[in-house]
This record gives C-alpha cells, structure tokens and sequence, in this order.
C-alpha cells in the first residue's frame, strides 16, 4: 500500500511538470471600462479556474471588481473603491476602499479607509528593485516553459479631429509594437500574431479587444515561485 501512495504521488509530480497547462485571456475595453477573463484549463478544455476582472468609472471615482472561480465555486470577491485624488496633510493621496467576500458570501463594506500617498510608490519602487535580478532570472526560467498558440489584438480608435486621429493611431502602433515584438523574438509562437489597429475619423471611439491562448509548465512556474520566495528580499 505505501509504495502505491509513492507511485500515484511521483505520477502527480510527473504530470504536473510536464503536462502543459492552458491558460487563456480575453480583454474587451469601451472607453474608460474594461473586462478582463483569464481562463485556466488543464487535460485540454478542463476549465478548472477563471479570474475576472472589471473596471467601471462611476462619476469621479474608480471601481475595480475582481472574482475567483476554482471549478465553478467563487471563492473570493473583492471590490476596490478608489477616490482618484485627494489631499492629506497637503500632499496628494489616493484613497481607497476594501470590501472582500469568500465562498460566495456578498462583500459587505469596510469602515476602514485606507490610503495610497507617494510615499508608499516609493516603496514598492525600491521594493521592486531589491528584487530586480532575481525578478529578471525568475521570468527567463519562466518563458523558456511557455508556448502562444494565439495571439490577437483589434484596437479601433477614432477623435472627430482627424489630425488627433492620425497622432493617436501612430502612438498606438508604437506602443503596441514595441510591446509585441520583444515578446515574439523571446517566446515560442505557433501562429503569428495578428494585430489589427483601425483609424476611424470623425468619430469619437476608443474599442479594443484582445484573445490570448498559451501553454505552460506549471512546474516549472511552481520551482521558481519557491525559489523567489526563499530568496526574497523586503529591503
């Protein structure tokens, strides 16, 4: 019976470092909205979890939901309330709220205020580069496992002033292009990417969606997630 359980665990640990894991985005924005889904699925089309994510512009202030789903069952719900900008002690801050739920239980709202001053981007700034190298090595470990079978983006965007059109369709295409191109010479396509951006003039639309199907070795994203947190430094 023991050398069964020690078979069916060194099954678990082979499957798990070398049986892919698709993982699938899909992005739709209109305006300042959007929605994200990240879909996961394992043993082909086995949805297993998916994370929703929705952004809504509600008068001057933010909303930023975000919803877990691990077979079907929401494990967590969180809601962001931002205050885009506010003034404490004379220095700018964004102010937020919290509200949080788990295991389908509605978010109920926090009494707490809490606050987001410059102070604290500083921090994560230099947090961020404490960790820089091993960030860095951690992410080349991490592409090496990660194969894109489908990428495509549709950006439609249009001002009633066609030269407004003009100058944002070329930042577009420089922003999207100086992402894309990095990320198709350092990663394996199957497919080539196909990006599509549209100029509409005389009309006021920002519309942009974007699909992305990709295998990876959860594995191999498990080691490194051990390896970064073993050697992570706070300061």
């Amino acid at each position: 019976m023991f050398s069964l359980y020690i078979l069916l665990i060194l099954l678990v640990v082979i499957f798990i470092f070398i049986y892919p894991m698709t993982f699938k985005v899909h992005y739709d924005n209109y305006g300042v909205n959007f929605i994200l889904n990240i879909y996961i699925y394992i043993v082909r089309f086995a949805k297993i979890a998916s994370l929703n994510v929705n952004y809504k512009r509600i008068d001057k202030n933010d909303r930023a939901e975000l919803s877990l789903k691990i077979l079907g069952i929401r494990l967590m719900n969180v809601v962001v309330d931002i205050v885009n900008f506010t003034l404490k002690d004379n220095r700018p801050v964004i102010k937020y709220e919290v509200h949080k739920a788990f295991f389908l239980k509605f978010p109920k709202k926090s009494e707490k205020r809490k606050m987001l001053s410059l102070h604290d981007v500083h921090r994560i700034i230099d947090l961020f580069n404490s960790n820089k190298i091993m960030i860095h090595e951690m992410s080349q470990s991490i592409k090496k496992s990660i194969v894109i079978k489908k990428l495509r983006l549709n950006v439609d965007e249009g001002f009633t002033d066609a030269a407004f059109t003009s100058i944002a369709y070329g930042i577009i295409n420089f922003a999207i292009y100086t992402l894309i191109v990095p990320v198709y010479c350092s990663i394996k396509f199957l497919t080539k990417p196909s990006i599509s951006i549209n100029p509409h003039f005389g009309e006021n639309i920002l519309k942009s969606d974007f699909d992305c199907i990709l295998d990876f070795r959860y594995g191999n994203i498990i080691v490194n997630g051990i390896k970064f947190l073993k050697n992570f430094k706070r300061r």
